[in-house]
């Protein structure tokens, strides 16, 4: 894997953890 690859894949994967954290955090928000 490039150096400077690296840290793009980890940014998108923290992007997208991010953002399924959140949708996980509503739904239960809703429910509760």
């Amino acid at each position: 894997m490039s150096v400077l690859l690296f840290p793009v894949v980890a940014f998108g994967l923290a992007v997208v953890v991010g953002r399924i954290g959140t949708v996980m955090f509503q739904e239960q928000d809703k429910q509760a």
